[in-house]
């Protein structure tokens, strides 16, 4: 299972503008990689390894192994798509290898190449980060996000062995509420309404205001509210996953694959922000390293349908909360009422592999 962990370096002044300035002369190297490619159409690896390697580590004065990086990173761009050109960003990522970056055994330290040739920068991580860090394996991406570096290293830790279930954890996801679980666990999305309210007035007051100072307070909260919301996924699927392990249940997830909402145009900001894919995956990860089954189902009609007779029909959905079915006369909150569906369904499907589905899953320091 491949799970990618942050850690964040704290570099000094002169370090930071070297780091920088690396991620800067890379880039152009490989915007220059990309336009000699793209006008040859070669565009593999090796193909424009034998093409343009001299010529970019003299005009750029990278050494072998970060020309080669650059090499690759622009093959791999070009393999999800050769119709268009590849541009890439002035900071973005760069990958490193084990030859131009090494780990110290004793300290916290990373030693780095450079433009300005090696650096021994020191670096922080979590205790969850660091327990999962000793499986560490493969590339290294440096990164800079809002003027601070950080290194996205891949750790490959072993594959649990999927425990043994009895039953299975309905989770219903929503707007007005997150979640709701078979259990009768209800997470709001009370407070993550309120949060995208209130940086909505404040951003829509300063970008009509226009000074400079609203133009450095809106990059100040540039992302503020998409934290704050990764972090209520965050917290959300810990207690789920929780909740499955200590019940000895496998999880049942809605399959939302290609699900697209269509509403008003004044709710297309609230709609619009719906993380249930975030915190769908945040799930399927953390339960892959407990060994816990994930179960993903059909929701078609999970919300109309009667939990206990199955009677299917629109007007059962009486309001945003209240299920009533309109057969046997059962009440319940509507968003119980899918779950114990969702449970149902989980029942009689085949589990996924939950390890399957966390390729690429970030954890932040």
């Amino acid at each position: 299972m491949k799970i990618i962990v942050n850690i964040k370096l704290l570099p000094d002044i002169a370090q930071h503008v070297i780091l920088k300035e690396t991620l800067e002369r890379t880039n152009e190297a490989c915007n220059y990689l990309s336009e000699v490619g793209w006008k040859a159409g070669i565009l593999r690896q090796y193909d424009l390894h034998k093409l343009a390697y001299p010529n970019t580590k003299n005009k750029f004065e990278l050494v072998s192994d970060m020309v080669i990086r650059c090499i690759a990173k622009v093959a791999d761009a070009y393999k999800l798509d050769k119709m268009v050109q590849r541009i890439f960003r002035k900071h973005s990522a760069h990958p490193y290898n084990h030859h131009i970056l090494n780990f110290s055994k004793k300290a916290d330290v990373v030693s780095i190449s450079t433009t300005q040739g090696r650096l021994k920068i020191p670096f922080i991580m979590g205790d969850y980060q660091r327990k999962l860090f000793v499986f560490r394996k493969g590339e290294s991406d440096l990164m800079l996000i809002n003027d601070k570096f950080y290194l996205a290293c891949v750790c490959d830790i072993d594959e649990p062995e999927l425990i043994e279930t009895q039953g299975v954890l309905g989770i219903d996801f929503g707007i007005e509420n997150i979640a709701c679980t078979s259990d009768g666990t209800i997470f709001s999305g009370k407070d993550c309404e309120t949060v995208r309210i209130k940086m909505a007035k404040i951003k829509k007051a300063l970008q009509s205001c226009g000074t400079k100072s609203a133009k450095r307070h809106l990059k100040k909260l540039s992302g503020r509210e998409r934290r704050f919301k990764k972090n209520t996924n965050h917290v959300i699927s810990k207690q789920i996953v929780s909740v499955a392990e200590g019940t000895n249940k496998a999880i049942g997830l809605e399959n939302l694959k290609g699900f697209k909402v269509t509403v008003r145009k004044e709710q297309r900001e609230k709609f619009g922000k719906w993380s249930f894919n975030e915190l769908r995956q945040f799930i399927t990860y953390k339960a892959g390293i407990k060994g816990i089954p994930v179960i993903a189902v059909n929701p078609r009609n999970t919300s109309r349908s009667c939990s206990v007779c199955g009677y299917i029909a629109k007007s059962n959905r009486k309001s945003q909360s209240l299920f009533s079915c309109g057969k046997c006369g059962y009440t319940a909150h509507a968003d119980f009422n899918a779950s114990v569906n969702i449970a149902s369904r989980a029942n009689v499907e085949s589990p996924i592999v939950a390890r399957a589905l966390t390729e690429n899953q970030s954890v932040c320091a």
